[in-house]
């Protein structure tokens, strides 16, 4: 045994060295590199040079803009990571334990809420970098216990997530001529609201409503309404703001903050910016009313997510992708003239993005794949609807988009090639070579091609230097562009009219996103809708005759339908440009140092260690912990002391993680003083004390993930030494049964194999997964040729299968089958028991975010009322939702979200040698359970429940739970 631990020791320094002499990190696609500015240090995978360093320059004029603004200015270098594994724009930050930044290397795609921005990788770090400066400033005894411990606490990351968000996303829209503060979309989504009579409450903000539009709620309603504040009081209201929470130690005085920074707490001003919103809400609808625009027909009525119209080539149906938030996403058709409630499904295609049709109603779309085990791109595949088949025509070409040809030969896109993307055309086949027709400056996007009539003009969405989002065209065979428009309103998804006269587009140029119509005769530009919501994808009938769109309301969007009449528009007015002067940064505005080797022992030192003081039955234990990772995250580990006293047994437990290689490796290993029961003299079992060694090491190979399903598996081998370190009285009585000791003193090693598989699908509504099933099978097997003493066979399984009913508001049927059996050399009776609910204290689960399962548990039954060899485990569940609560209180760090009920069913056996019906336990039961979220973040259930066990030894069982959410 000593010799096997000394070997994973070996193999933990030996990797740990390493980490300071490798830069390629065991993966031959991933030299990672370095380089630095005054304030930041940037990590980032080689061949992304040049995008790293503009990083570093932006991020300097981020911090030259802001920290003066925020009033303070973080101690260290903040780390910036930056990857380009996802055709996904996003960030994120992280003070604790460190300040750190994570950013990818793509632009906001066509209809991305970011896209509003005059230099997208600007506003991206502007925004993750106002969160550092956010969250980093601390004072008084919050930085007291920093210098201690490690930086662990961080009082405004304890904040609503509208505060933290709203204000960065006020942060970066202030400090530049964009973002989401001037989005015409955000305004639409406060607008609807409004002008409904339905605005949401300041609680509702504060929780993690289900309502449209969910997540963006925290940035849009925490940026408007702050944006509110400090036009009204200040702008410096900010930085006070952000110093008194950061130097308060109670956490969730809300109010606090503002009531000593302005004199007025939230509630009061959430008020009247409801108010405010409202009056400006009503002048833009009456004159939305007083301009008489035509009446459209709907289409949809269901909101959230219904997008992408195309009319068929025959003319006969209109189809669209519709997500209700109640049933499975799906692409379905409606016949023209008729609308949602005719329709019929097409074809469910998970993940799916934009999409055309081809003549024969087959589908181009665009779904994200994952590649190499790492990397998510978006590719273009063809759903054949005659063999109801998909064939994928890219393969980690990062393909968005899609456009057929008139002829159907060709297919346009826009194609991503890190932090810029181009227009490219390729045959309608599998593979094809694609030819770029258009390529801008470095930055520069394409979005949303759209062809001609003739196919011989391409139109299409790009974003181009100094913030301009327009429409260009593009010759296909001479690559000439012509501007049809250039300005700074968001202007895309182009379409034309059948006869090529007309190019109809988007553009928000009047404040809010409506279509208009470039004739391509003369160069005019009229308006043809004149909505109140925002108007996105037009298109247009087969036959010259109808024109539909989506537009954005109340719970999302719906589509409607006009008819297709120019005699019926009115020329657009002049567009009125009545922002600031773009942010123009210069790549040699700071020095930036060159490219050197990533070391990554310079970031892996351990950053903070908590203390903890339990109480244990044999005398107070202190445990101490500490982690630690580095900048790129290949490397990760924990340590962890545990010391009980007054015996003074110390129990040790470590581990090393390394995602360099392909697959991830995990080494472990512990020292554990365990209290044990089953020292049997004279028949009763008595305590001893027994010592336990142990390590493992494991790979886990994440061998193919999809959209539709994926499958894992991982290998680990574990070696177990245990020893008797104290024993009970020995001494010997004369009428006594002989004593059994336990086994010890022997070493168990063997090989564990997991294989998890998925196709599990939800709904926003649905109460848990509503469709699919997923599986895991497991085995453990103990031999002396891996190194153990006794031979022993560990086989395990679970399986859940999920099915939606069509009945109500988002009913669902969920199964589960579970069991385990056991064999070898050591194996005693009753291994495993059933029976028994977990007990737990309430308020020690809310205050330390522990959570209970009723999930797998024997109901109805006491603790270990059945035991034995083996157990399967049969769970049904009836789920019905019953009210979406979303109610909180005030400010206050509780939300209720919405409650659901269950009719609960178990049937359970576990037996030794042969099964009989004495093994076999049968029950019936149900639960209320209410979802909430504590602390402005952390989510749990809370479930009350009955169940009665009908058969032998069955009890009326309760019982009131905090558990995970379903």
């Amino acid at each position: 045994m000593t010799a096997r631990v000394g070997a994973c020791l070996a193999a933990l320094a030996f990797a740990l060295g390493a980490a300071a002499s490798r830069a390629q990190a065991g993966d031959p696609d991933r030299v990672w590199r370095t380089l630095e500015s005054e304030h930041f240090i940037v990590n980032y995978p080689a061949p992304l040079d040049d995008l790293a360093h503009r990083v570093a320059v932006v991020a300097e004029r981020a911090h030259r803009t802001l920290a003066p603004a925020l009033g303070h200015a973080p101690a260290q270098k903040t780390l910036i990571k930056v990857t380009d594994d996802t055709d996904g724009a996003n960030g994120f930050a992280n003070v604790v334990p460190r300040n750190s930044i994570s950013i990818n290397a793509t632009a906001p795609a066509g209809y991305s809420s970011l896209g509003d921005h005059d230099d997208w990788l600007y506003g991206l770090v502007a925004h993750e970098y106002s969160h550092i400066l956010h969250l980093d400033t601390m004072s008084g005894l919050p930085r007291i216990y920093n210098a201690i411990f490690g930086k662990t606490w961080a009082p405004n990351q304890a904040l609503p997530r509208w505060i933290i968000e709203g204000l960065a996303t006020y942060e970066e829209s202030k400090r530049s001529s964009g973002g989401r503060t001037r989005s015409s979309e955000f305004a639409s989504f406060l607008r609807g609201p409004i002008l409904a009579g339905a605005p949401l409450r300041l609680d509702q903000i504060n929780g993690a409503p289900r309502l449209f539009p969910r997540g963006n709620i925290a940035y849009l309603h925490g940026s408007s309404f702050l944006q509110y504040i400090f036009d009204r009081f200040g702008d410096d209201a900010l930085a006070r703001m952000s110093h008194e929470h950061g130097a308060y130690p109670i956490p969730f005085a809300l109010n606090r903050q503002l009531l000593r920074a302005v004199g007025k707490g939230f509630p009061e001003l959430y008020d009247a910016w409801t108010a405010h919103l409202t009056d400006t809400s009503s002048l833009e609808a009456m004159a939305v009313q007083r301009r008489g625009a035509p009446v459209a027909r709907a289409l949809t009525f269901t909101g959230e997510a219904n997008y992408r119209p195309h009319y068929s080539a025959d003319g006969a149906w209109l189809v669209w992708f519709t997500s209700d938030g109640y049933a499975l996403s799906t692409l379905r058709e409606m016949p023209v003239g008729g609308d949602q409630r005719q329709a019929r499904d097409l074809v469910r295609l998970e993940a799916l993005g934009s999409f055309d049709l081809l003549a024969d109603g087959s589908v181009v779309y665009e779904q994200g794949r994952t590649y190499r085990e790492q990397v998510q791109y978006q590719d273009l595949f063809l759903w054949k609807r005659a063999t109801r088949q998909s064939v994928q025509l890219t393969r980690g070409r990062r393909a968005r988009d899609p456009a057929v040809s008139p002829d159907e030969r060709w297919v346009a896109y826009s194609q991503n090639l890190t932090s810029t993307s181009v227009l490219a055309v390729m045959a309608l086949s599998p593979d094809a070579e694609p030819e770029i027709v258009w390529r801008g400056g470095r930055f520069d996007q394409a979005y949303q091609p759209a062809w001609s009539p003739d196919g011989a003009h391409l139109a299409f969405s790009a974003w181009r230097h100094g913030g301009y989002r327009d429409i260009l065209l593009v010759d296909r065979a001479t690559k000439q562009v012509t501007e049809v428009t250039r300005d700074r309103a968001m202007d895309g998804a182009p379409t034309f009219s059948p006869d090529g006269r007309w190019l109809v587009f988007e553009s928000d140029r009047t404040g809010i996103s409506n279509l208009f119509a470039y004739d391509l005769r003369d160069g005019q530009l009229w308006q043809i809708t004149d909505e109140l919501g925002n108007v996105y994808e037009a298109t247009i009938s087969r036959d010259g005759a109808r024109l539909a769109y989506r537009v954005s309301g109340v719970a999302g969007y719906d589509l409607r339908e006009l008819p297709f009449a120019p005699n019926s528009w009115r020329p657009a007015t002049p567009y009125l440009d009545d922002r600031p002067a773009p942010v123009e940064i210069e790549d040699d505005e700071v020095a930036v140092t060159a490219p050197r080797p990533y070391r990554a022992l310079e970031t892996l030192a351990p950053r903070a260690w908590t203390y903890q003081a339990l109480a244990a039955p044999a005398g107070s234990y202190t445990v101490i912990r500490t982690d630690g990772s580095d900048a790129a995250g290949l490397h990760a580990y924990n340590l962890t002391a545990g010391l009980i006293l007054p015996r003074g047994e110390l129990n040790l437990a470590g581990s090393y993680a390394y995602t360099g290689w392909r697959p991830a490796v995990r080494v472990s290993g512990a020292r554990t003083i365990a209290e044990r029961v089953g020292y049997r003299i004279n028949g009763v079992g008595l305590p001893y004390r027994e010592e336990i060694l142990s390590a493992s090491a494991s790979l886990a190979v994440p061998a193919q993930r999809r959209p539709e399903a994926s499958w894992f598996l991982s290998f680990d081998y574990a070696v177990d030494w245990s020893r008797l370190v104290e024993t009970p009285d020995l001494t010997p009585v004369p009428d006594d049964i002989t004593p059994r000791a336990p086994v010890a003193g022997h070493v168990q090693s063997g090989l564990g194999v997991r294989l998890i598989y998925t196709d599990v699908k939800g709904t926003l509504h649905g109460v848990g997964p509503q469709d699919g099933m997923d599986l895991s099978l497991g085995t453990r097997v103990d031999l002396p040729e891996l190194g153990a003493t006794y031979r022993a066979l560990t086989v395990s399984y679970a399986a859940r299968w999920f099915h939606q009913l069509p009945l109500g508001p988002a009913p669902s049927v969920a199964l589960r089958l579970a069991g385990a059996i056991r064999a070898g050399d050591l194996v005693r009776d009753g291994a495993f028991t059933l029976g028994g609910l977990p007990r737990q204290d309430l308020t020690a689960a809310v205050l330390d975010s522990t959570r209970a399962s009723t999930t797998g548990v024997l109901h109805g039954y006491p603790a270990r009322t059945v035991s034995g060899t083996q157990f399967h485990l049969l769970s049904a569940e009836l789920r019905q939702l019953g009210w979406n609560v979303e109610r909180g209180l005030s400010t206050l760090p509780i939300y209720a979200q919405r409650l659901h009920v269950a009719a609960l069913g178990d049937l359970a056996a576990a037996w030794d040698d042969e099964l009989t019906s004495r093994a076999v336990r049968a029950a019936l039961g149900g639960a209320v359970r209410l979802d909430l979220i504590f602390g402005y973040f952390v989510a749990g259930t809370l479930e009350l429940g009955y169940a009665r066990g009908l058969t032998e030894e069955g009890v009326h069982d309760t019982w009131l739970l905090l558990t995970g959410t379903l």
